[in-house]
């Protein structure tokens, strides 16, 4: 554990039932994903099935018209010329639509929380099940917008250093 969190009683509890459900268990979407909120010491269990529902991904980034628009200029292109490259291949509206939705994102913040870190977190917990380990995810949220979630994983060892709150 790389930084050391507090939790309540029934946190432990809860992670050592959850921990013992999963032995011997196939890996599906139904596995569970821990979301700690520290400052209400709120824990909330959802399956990686509703993951991006309940904490959706910033997808922004991933948009090919901002990925075609950034290429565009790391390759010199003045801005203008980028822009209107991209408008001629994708359209002004969607082109339009990705620089808002970033835009949008950027000034909401996103905690850290990209796709590409929601993709990562699917498949290494899926590689992790598959080589019969048994390890939970447990995202720790931000505190304010611009704090990034911090992915932990319990484990035995995990379990085993949790300090807990009064």
């Amino acid at each position: 554990m790389k930084k050391r969190y507090k939790f309540l009683q029934k946190h432990m509890n809860e992670f050592i039932t959850t921990f013992n459900s999963l032995r011997g268990n196939i890996w599906s979407l139904n596995f569970p994903v821990f979301l700690f909120d520290r400052d209400w010491f709120r824990l909330k269990k959802v399956t990686l099935y509703d993951l991006a529902k309940e904490l959706k991904p910033d997808n922004s980034q991933e948009a090919p018209e901002l990925i075609q628009y950034q290429q565009l200029l790391k390759d010199g292109h003045e801005h203008l010329l980028a822009i209107q490259e991209c408008w001629n291949e994708f359209g002004i509206e969607d082109f339009h639509r990705s620089l808002r939705n970033s835009s949008e994102w950027k000034s909401k913040g996103n905690n850290g929380w990209t796709f590409k870190k929601y993709a990562e977190l699917l498949t290494g917990y899926r590689n992790i099940i598959e080589n019969k380990e048994i390890r939970i995810p447990i995202i720790i949220l931000g505190r304010n917008p611009n704090e990034d979630h911090q992915l932990e994983w319990i484990s035995e060892e995990f379990i085993s250093e949790l300090t807990f709150s009064d």
